[in-house]
């Protein structure tokens, strides 16, 4: 229904057209109406898309040294006589220092002053003096860089936005997974996707669900040990990893409502939820009782090699099962989305209202350029004004 919203501009175009009898200016109207329906399809593409997490190491950090630009401003004025002249204003813009990163996946990445120090010190290379391209660099410039050691203990990785179309979302298809209330939420404890926080680098991957009991722990050398698969497989197998842990007692269905709750999870996530349990929740190491993983590949053999895996290793141990992984992501296959194309664009009531709100503005705006800029329509009486004299 949303795609009818293109036959609107050139309707009002050829409509104010007919109205104005403006036929000499025919090209004006009709490219009102083609940039009305570009700024629409841009619109569209721009609300169709669903954000992933991609993952990516550090093959070095760098420091850029302040320098100066010369900008120079050309003017036009008009002088007490009437006369146009031009005039030449030079502007020098002063850029501070810059640290940054740049990944594996070809992304760079600004950081703070610290995090260059660190990782600097961490990996103790050898400073290469570089010279980042300044366009009218008048002074400073330069700069230091260090690149990573090769030690994957010590890399630095860092997880940021992509997207991508996601054809299931919204639609009635077969895929279409149960809408969660918040009655169900809480029951089950489900968890919303993670944002970045103190670490702005990263997002916590594996997370806890708040029927997990508080004397059971996630440290992080949890977290790391996932973001360095998802840092080192993300580009080449296009994996992105979350596990999740829940309290056993609320029973595997959890991990079925949590797969509704995310839609299915994205197109490159491999979701992992455990149901941990602990007699006492002290002494007694904690344990998995269930495992339930999902994702969007058409062979599931990651998620059967998953259950498993925790069928045989009970120990709530993250970090194995991140070594372990490691070793098995020739099991994974993610899915190509365009599969699903056939299934069309399907978009949610809040965005089919935004698609509508655009569409209302951009007629209301050609309407607004032919009533102020073109010739007004004729008058439907011409008094007669004879020419000559009458006796």
């Amino acid at each position: 229904m949303h795609r009818v919203a293109f036959l609107f501009p050139p309707i009002v175009a050829g409509t104010l057209l007919l109205i104005y009898q403006n036929y000499e200016e025919w090209w004006a109207y009709l490219l009102m109406a083609i940039v009305a329906d570009l700024i629409l399809w841009s619109i569209m593409h721009w609300v169709v898309r669903t954000v992933e997490y991609l993952s990516g190491y550090a093959y070095d950090v760098q420091h850029h040294e302040p320098w100066v630009e010369r900008v120079v401003h050309t003017e036009t004025y008009t002088d007490s006589r009437g006369n146009t002249r031009t005039r030449t204003r030079v502007e020098y813009r002063h850029h501070p220092d810059r640290w940054l990163m740049t990944l594996n996946t070809g992304v760079e990445v600004d950081i703070a002053s610290d995090t260059y120090h660190y990782y600097r010190m961490l990996w103790g290379t050898a400073c290469e003096w570089i010279n980042p391209p300044h366009f009218n660099c008048v002074s400073g410039g330069g700069g230091q860089l260090y690149g990573w050691s090769g030690v994957y203990e010590d890399a630095a990785t860092h997880t940021y936005k992509g997207y991508y179309i996601n054809y299931i979302a919204n639609s009635r298809s077969i895929f279409r997974t149960e809408a969660i209330g918040k009655g169900d939420k809480a029951t089950y404890g489900l968890v919303d996707y993670p944002k970045f926080g103190d670490n702005y680098l990263e997002q916590c991957v594996v997370l806890r669900s708040p029927t997990l009991k508080e004397s059971i722990t996630i440290d992080d050398s949890a977290q790391r040990a996932i973001h360095l698969v998802n840092a080192f497989a993300g580009e080449e197998h296009q994996i992105h990893i979350f596990i999740i842990a829940f309290d056993a007692s609320v029973g595997i269905t959890a991990a079925l409502k949590q797969r509704a709750l995310w839609r299915g999870g994205n197109k490159n996530e491999f979701v992992v939820c455990l149901g941990v349990e602990s007699e006492d929740g002290e002494t007694t190491e904690p344990r998995v009782a269930w495992c339930k993983a999902f994702s969007w590949c058409d062979i599931p053999r990651l998620e059967s090699a998953t259950e498993s895996y925790f069928l045989e290793h009970r120990s709530f141990d993250i970090v194995a099962y991140a070594a372990w992984l490691r070793e098995n992501l020739h099991l994974w296959q993610r899915k190509s989305f365009s599969d699903f194309a056939y299934l069309g664009i399907q978009l949610s009531p809040g965005r089919k209202a935004l698609v509508w709100i655009a569409t209302i503005l951009l007629c209301a705006l050609i309407a607004v350029i032919v009533y102020h800029t073109m010739t007004p329509p004729p008058s439907e009486y011409t008094p007669y004004e004879p020419d000559g004299f009458y006796y």
